[in-house]
C-alpha cells in the first residue's frame, strides 16, 4: 500500500508562509513520474543524510538510474565510504543554487542546464532558502522536494513525514521503484 505523502501539507515551520504561491503535496507516484520524465534532473543531497544513513543507499539507487547527484556540505563522504562516485559531484549548496539561477549554465557535467532539481537530506532552513531563490530567480527549473519536510517554496513536495521515518523510507522506496521502471 502506498504511503499517503499528501497528508499534513502544512509548512514544517509554523510561520513559513511564502506568499500567494505555495507548494502542493503530491503522491509518490506523481513525483516519481515527473522525475522520470525530466530531461535533465539533478538530485541535490546534503549532510542530513548522516542522520539516517540508510538514506545514502537509497540515494545511490536513484543515482544508478542515471540521475546525477550533487553532494553538498560534507555529504560526499557518505558516497566515498560506500565506494560510489559515479555521477556524484561535490559542490556547495549556495554556489549550486546561484549557478541554477542562470539559463546558460552548462551543469555539473557540462551537458546543459537542468530542468528539474530534487532536494533531499538538506537542513530545512537551507533548502527552503534555496527553493525560494530558485522560485524567484529561475522560473524554468522545476523544484521538487522528496525530503521528509513539506517545503513551501518547492513546486512539488511530500507532506510532513519528519515524525514518521518508516513512512518516509517507504515513500522514497516508491519513488525509486518508479525511477527503475
Amino acid at each position: 500500500m502506498a504511503v499517503d505523502t499528501t497528508k499534513n501539507p502544512i509548512p514544517f515551520e509554523m510561520a513559513q508562509i511564502p506568499g500567494p504561491e505555495m507548494a502542493k503535496a503530491y503522491a509518490t507516484k506523481v513525483i516519481g513520474s515527473i522525475i522520470k520524465k525530466s530531461k535533465r534532473p539533478l538530485l541535490v543531497v546534503g549532510a542530513e543524510l548522516f542522520d539516517d544513513p540508510v538514506m545514502f543507499d537509497k540515494v545511490i539507487e536513484m543515482g544508478k538510474t542515471g540521475i546525477p547527484i550533487a553532494a553538498t556540505a560534507h555529504s560526499v563522504k557518505g558516497f566515498v565510504e560506500r565506494n560510489y562516485l559515479e555521477n556524484v559531484y561535490q559542490i556547495g549548496l549556495h554556489p549550486l543554487t546561484n549557478y541554477l539561477r542562470f539559463e546558460d549554465w552548462k551543469g555539473l557535467d557540462g551537458q546543459g542546464h537542468y530542468d528539474t532539481v530534487i532536494f533531499l537530506g538538506i537542513h530545512y532552513k537551507f533548502a527552503n532558502a534555496m527553493f525560494s531563490a530558485l522560485k524567484n530567480f529561475n522560473r524554468n527549473v522545476r523544484r521538487i522536494s522528496i525530503d521528509r519536510y513539506f517545503h513551501v517554496n518547492a513546486n512539488m513536495t511530500f507532506g510532513n513525514l519528519a515524525f514518521s521515518p518508516d513512512d518516509y523510507h517507504e515513500a522514497i522506496d516508491e519513488v525509486i521503484a518508479i525511477l527503475k521502471k
